[in-house]
């Protein structure tokens, strides 16, 4: 049943370049509104990190009618993204319903492409869950209601539109997303869905893995990575994509606490600095699982952390597809980090303050001691020494990236005046996929790295230029 009534929100809440291409689109004579997270999120009187528009318009008429300013994208769904100064803003046309799309061949009931245009109804009907079904429209201000997500969004609980089971089978990444909109916003979720969730979990594993990684990250990063984490392990969902993790943590029934308490800490410092760097995310999430491998072996003060930290998750980053960049932070960070657990902490050498893992390790041994009150002095020897060589330790800008509220889209402070950045190394611009490769340029760059630290390497130099003679042209 359609309900329609009017929010009064805020005028300061809705985003003008937003409303005004509503506007421009319902003069052309187009069925026009906000859909989505942002319904949602304003319901909830959040502020919307982006405002998604969906229309009867198809693309190729959004391109006639913005011009230039609009690109069409995407092949399972076709979105227009308008751009407007430095903002771009995702406009979709109205879907038909899930049985109108088309499937894979085989049973899984996955939805291969979703390009059969519809109404707005039908187009509510095919999205997710009821909270991100809803439609506004800015310029009448008035919220049309065809699936009950009101209802839900008052009490808090995700809910799919339509049958769980067959929902989360038509794409299963929708457990992820159920499982990131429960942590971040503080939502139940439906009985059906759990019910769904073991049959589901396994079929992830087949939808491809950047979407399977963005919403591990998206998760991770959020500032609820805790409870994030908490619901993955109860859905069966690490069992599924992340086996190495729960052959180290084993059969229990949740996480063990000191990990609950680590992503703690990674949410504490999400907060108060903004969404990190999806490389620090990456070996933040990572390092307690590898710490806690280092600590079951007796010969852990022997081995190179770095190479360690690479081989544990080797089979996790090339099923996920995670960028070579993101596992060199990680081993950067744990040889670091090995030398800052000496007892009793040793001054670290200039050359080691510059090492490219410095600012992340650091970051680590100060949400351990924070955790455990462990290693408190280490990380004041070495930041004191950062500080008087004029060196910052943690040189990470937040990330402002969209995260969409529906499934069609795709932390630090800035360093003080006059701090100098700690050098990236080089890294191959093209993906690697040959493990052989791969092993070669790691097996490089920690021999660089391990050179670069010894003090008492000295460099080889070529040969000393002398004067030109008169000989020469």
């Amino acid at each position: 049943m359609t309900t329609t009534f009017s929010p009064g929100f805020a005028r300061g809440l809705l985003d003008l370049d937003a409303v005004a291409i509503v506007r421009q689109l319902q003069a052309q004579g187009h069925e026009t509104y906000f859909v989505g997270g942002c319904v949602r999120d304003l319901l909830l009187r959040r502020r919307p990190k982006d405002f998604d528009v969906a229309t009867d318009a198809r693309p190729e008429e959004l391109k006639r009618i913005f011009g230039r300013r609009c690109r069409i994208i995407g092949r399972r769904f076709r979105l227009a993204h308008v751009h407007v100064g430095s903002q771009i803003y995702e406009i979709a046309t109205f879907r038909g319903l899930p049985d109108d799309q088309e499937m894979a061949e085989d049973d899984s009931g996955f939805v291969v492409r979703a390009n059969t245009f519809g109404t707005a109804f039908e187009d509510a009907k095919s999205r997710d869950f009821t909270v991100n079904g809803l439609f506004y429209d800015p310029i009448g201000d008035r919220i049309i209601d065809h699936v009950g997500g009101t209802a839900d969004v008052e009490r808090r609980l995700l809910r799919t539109i339509g049958e769980a089971d067959k929902r989360l089978r038509e794409d299963p990444v929708r457990l992820l997303r159920a499982i990131k909109f429960a942590s971040r916003l503080g939502f139940g979720i439906d009985q059906p869905i759990l019910e769904a969730a073991s049959a589901t979990a396994p079929l992830i594993a087949t939808c491809p893995a950047a979407r399977v990684a963005e919403e591990i990250y998206r998760m991770s990063e959020s500032g609820h990575a805790r409870a994030a984490w908490i619901w993955m392990r109860e859905l069966g969902v690490l069992d599924a994509l992340l086996p190495e993790i729960t052959t180290s943590i084993g059969d229990g029934p949740t996480l063990p606490e000191p990990i609950l308490a680590w992503l703690g800490e990674l949410d504490r410092l999400t907060r108060a600095h903004g969404t990190l760097p999806r490389e620090a995310t990456f070996a933040l999430v990572a390092w307690p699982f590898i710490l806690r491998e280092l600590d079951r072996r007796d010969d852990a003060p022997k081995l190179a952390w770095g190479r360690f930290a690479l081989d544990g998750v080797r089979e996790l980053a090339v099923r996920l597809s995670v960028p070579i960049r993101h596992r060199y932070t990680l081993a950067g960070m744990a040889d670091v980090l090995k030398r800052l657990r000496q007892a009793p902490p040793r001054r670290p050498s200039p050359n080691h303050l510059r090492t490219y893992g410095v600012p992340l390790a650091l970051t680590a041994q100060r949400m351990t001691f924070l955790q455990t009150g462990e290693g408190r002095e280490a990380y004041d020897l070495w930041a004191a020494e950062l500080e008087r060589l004029g060196l910052w330790a943690a040189p990470f800008e937040p990330r402002q990236d969209d995260d969409d509220g529906d499934e069609r889209g795709q932390g630090q402070r800035r360093p003080p005046r006059g701090a100098r950045p700690t050098p990236a190394p080089i890294l191959p611009v093209e993906p690697i996929h040959d493990e052989r490769v791969l092993d070669e340029l790691v097996e490089e760059k920690l021999r660089v790295a391990a050179d670069a630290s010894n003090p008492r390497r000295r460099r080889r130099r070529g040969p000393r230029r002398g004067n030109r003679t008169t000989d020469e042209p």
